[in-house]
């Protein structure tokens, strides 16, 4: 930033400048040159636009951290601030309903639903809880301390190994390694993987979301953890809260073989009549992975959007894209059931996830698109095909796909807990 200049003068009576007494010259701030790609950045803006969602997203360069685009909504004008702003805007602003002035990629925390499942997966690996080649049978639900846990499927998958518990986000899978895991081991992982911890992006104000622990439990709440708490934290919900940013993060620590990078903006700035450029800060922590367990992870996403899985959208031809969809609730079934009854006119519906890294095996790009009250995730990996689909056309020399209409994303706007209807047993989340 620069810092404003001063003056001090003499007026007469009618207010004319007479002299001047004093005078402290304004300095302009240091130029600089950003990360962002300005092509990613218009194609999310783009994507948004045409879902009608709210929400935010983080694209990011795996190798190094490079924040390719970032964006959260519902936005402002930044140029109503440049002069001074005015009160009428300013109380606008602070009282909408829609909190247009928090940033939510940084500071909105959100369970992440199954996108939470590879963390459990590789802490099942890690820890020789599980291989790949372990089985589940899930025939749409699963009893866990005296108490049922429902899959999103309510027929069941049938057996599945990890790579197919993946592709079809099978709940039932993921309380079993969950449960067989214990919370401490599923943070220790997750953690190291990026969530529950900030990322450090270079920008102000970011808040850090929570993987619980036994300690943090005792500490916090001043109570014991008990194991059936774990069941739903082991696909996504429950305790646990993430923010887009880091999990943009997360997705860029399966892509790269566990380097988890810091996010950066700044690129250059201009000192001493050139360019010269900043260093990327170095990573936060290598996750000391196997390699062939991480490759079994990344081969389930990959079966996420390529194979039979949710986040068929987000398909690139060509370009072996991998992901996985989340749908998180935002109040507990009981909460929206009470909510309903009492016809109060709020927005219960599910949030929708999808985090991604392309291509498979040697990834250039990975992020999240993360729509708030989405409905689901296959919603979001629409959005997120766009931001691909332009990327590779960048790389590929071919001319950027045009802006989405809406119905190119080909949303789904079926509430699975419309009004009336009766919510499922916990857990149920795709």
């Amino acid at each position: 930033m620069g810092t404003e200049g001063s003056k001090t003068v003499v007026v007469n009576s009618v207010g004319r400048e007479i002299h001047e007494l004093s005078k402290e010259e304004p300095h302009e701030g240091t130029a600089v040159q950003l990360t962002i790609d300005a092509d990613i950045q218009k194609a999310i803006e783009d994507g948004f636009t045409a879902s009608g969602f709210n929400g935010a997203a983080v694209v990011l360069d795996p190798g190094n951290g490079d924040v390719l685009g970032f964006t959260s909504r519902p936005a402002f004008d930044p140029n109503a601030f440049a002069g001074g702003i005015d009160r009428t805007t300013w109380s606008e602003l602070n009282t909408d309903k829609l909190l247009p002035l928090q940033d939510r990629a940084l500071q909105g925390r959100y369970s992440p639903g199954s996108t939470f499942k590879m963390a459990v997966a590789l802490a099942g690996l890690e820890e020789g809880v599980v291989n790949p080649s372990f089985q589940v049978h899930c025939a749409g639900g699963a009893t866990f301390y005296g108490h049922r846990f429902a899959c999103w499927k309510k027929g069941g998958h049938g057996a599945v190994d990890l790579r197919r518990a993946i592709e079809q986000s099978c709940d039932v899978y993921f309380y079993t390694v969950g449960n067989m895991l214990g919370i401490d081991k599923i943070n220790k992982w997750a953690t190291l993987l990026g969530l529950g911890v900030k990322s450090n992006i270079d920008l102000p104000n970011e808040l850090q979301g929570l993987v619980p622990s036994t300690a943090w439990k005792a500490t916090q709440r001043e109570k014991k953890w008990y194991a059936g708490e774990t069941i739903s934290v082991a696909i996504g919900q429950g305790q646990v809260s993430v923010t887009p940013v880091s999990m943009a993060v997360y997705a860029a620590t399966l892509a790269n073989g566990g380097t988890r990078v810091t996010p950066h903006l700044l690129k250059a700035k201009y000192a001493n009549d050139a360019w010269q450029p900043v260093p990327p800060p170095p990573p936060q922590s290598k996750v000391e992975a196997n390699p062939e367990k991480l490759q079994a992870i990344r081969d389930g996403m990959w079966g996420v959007v390529n194979g039979g899985g949710t986040g068929g959208r987000a398909r690139i031809e060509g370009h072996d894209v991998c992901g996985k969809t989340g749908t998180a609730q935002v109040i507990s079934n009981a909460g929206r059931l009470a909510a309903q009854r009492s016809g109060k006119d709020v927005n219960l519906r599910d949030n929708g996830w999808f985090v991604f890294f392309a291509p498979r095996d040697h990834p250039t790009v990975a992020g999240v698109v993360f729509l708030e009250h989405g409905i689901h995730g296959p919603n979001a990996a629409s959005v997120a095909h766009h931001i691909l689909a332009t990327y590779f056309a960048k790389v590929d020399g071919k001319p950027l796909p045009p802006p989405p209409t809406h119905e190119d994303l080909r949303l789904d706007y079926k509430d699975p807990y419309a009004r009336g209807a009766t919510p499922a047993t916990p857990g149920g989340q795709e």
